[in-house]
């Protein structure tokens, strides 16, 4: 019986050995597990770390993207800015010479006619018989002179009798010839080359010698009157360049001329009219466009030139960003003239310099750019962080 439970003891301390190596092993195995998921996560850590630093040294590296220029030289001038409308030189009120009901209106408004074109035609009847009455009675006349003139010739027929015929045939030729010129009336003709600028009559109008019928002007010849004050007419004079702008052309420039300055003070105003001259011949500009006269008063032909787009203001005064070396170093500048598009450098920027004219607007000074060739400026989006979420439902 002794035996029996020496042998049923050792039998547990046998079982409890067994039960604590497992357990020990099987720590370890967690411990090692552990220590080497922790090791992984440590350098997954340490590898995406490197990967943001060196995509930050990428961006640094790459810089601001930035358009430039070359700076040049060319021509600027100075000049005075005034406010006219465009005007016609030949204004052309057209009238009817002859008296009747207007049949037919050939020409509307806009048309371009020549001199001589028919225009209105009035109802002609009445002095179509008229003129044929005059006709005949021209002719039968005619006829009778060259008869009486045999008479004459054989010295038949008294001189003074044969004279008062042959002034009476004269007299019906010209009762002729008026009748013609009023059937002639009948159709109203365009004085001159131009456009007809405004219709007035209508079909069916009893129209008269003062019925305007038409406004028609020149097109090829147009005017702009500015109004000068006294103290700037001292730099004024006939034939003197001007540069012309509208809001309704904004991206085109017409040449012009003073053509003539009036020498009188409008007394209301204390200023002189001045007579602009337009280059016309593309026919943009129109009677009624209100403009920007410049009229130039000096001009630079070599002048460094920077256009207005590139330039920024820090406390009231100039500044561009030149280019050396893929960094953008912020550089103040003095001011010549200037016109709608450049500016002159007078000293800070030469020529030959690069300088930016798309992205300098937050630009910082002595920033890294990277230049960009082409049309516009494209800088590229973020990717969206949303993509490479997976839909949970896609699984």
């Amino acid at each position: 019986m002794q035996r029996f439970l020496l042998d049923v003891r050792a039998h547990i301390l046998m079982v409890l050995f067994l039960f604590m190596a497992a357990a020990v092993g099987c720590g370890e195995d967690a411990g090692a597990k552990k220590s080497e998921d922790a090791q992984a996560d440590s350098t997954k850590t340490d590898s995406t770390k490197v990967a943001n630093k060196d995509k930050k040294k990428e961006k640094v590296r790459e810089g601001v993207p930035v358009k430039v220029l070359t700076v040049e030289t060319g021509e600027i001038s100075e000049h005075v800015l005034y406010s006219a409308t465009v005007e016609a030189e030949a204004t052309i009120d057209i009238y009817t010479q002859a008296s009747g009901l207007v049949r037919r209106i050939l020409v509307e408004e806009g048309a371009k006619v020549v001199e001589g074109q028919i225009l209105v035609e009035l109802v002609d009847d009445e002095l179509k018989l008229d003129e044929a009455e005059a006709r005949l009675a021209y002719e039968k006349m005619e006829a009778q002179l060259r008869r009486k003139a045999e008479l004459y010739n054989r010295k038949l027929l008294a001189k003074e009798e044969y004279e008062d015929l042959r002034m009476s045939v004269a007299q019906f030729k010209i009762r002729w010839e008026r009748a013609q010129l009023s059937l002639a009336h009948a159709h109203v003709r365009a004085p001159v080359n131009g456009v007809i600028s405004q219709r007035i009559v209508k079909i069916g109008d009893r129209v008269g010698q003062s019925s305007k019928l038409y406004e028609m002007v020149n097109l090829s010849r147009l005017i702009a009157y500015v109004h000068v004050p006294g103290q700037g007419m001292q730099n004024l004079s006939i034939g003197q360049r001007a540069l012309v702008t509208t809001d309704f052309l904004p991206d085109s420039k017409f040449e012009g001329r003073i053509l003539r300055i009036s020498p009188v003070v409008d007394p209301s105003s204390g200023t002189f009219k001045v007579t602009l001259e337009l280059n016309a011949d593309d026919r943009r500009l129109r009677p009624g466009m209100f403009v920007n006269a410049h009229i130039v008063t000096a001009t630079h032909a070599q002048a460094v030139l920077v256009p207005k787009r590139a330039v920024v203001y820090d406390d009231g005064m100039p500044h561009v960003f030149v280019v050396t070396d893929s960094t953008a170093q912020k550089v103040r500048f003095d001011i010549g003239f200037d016109d709608t598009e450049h500016v002159e450098v007078v000293s800070g920027v030469k020529k030959g310099e690069l300088i930016v004219i798309v992205g300098q607007n937050g630009l910082k000074d002595k920033a890294k750019v990277r230049i960009i060739d082409g049309e516009g400026l494209r800088i590229p989006a973020k990717p969206d962080s949303n993509a490479a979420v997976k839909n949970p439902e896609s699984t």
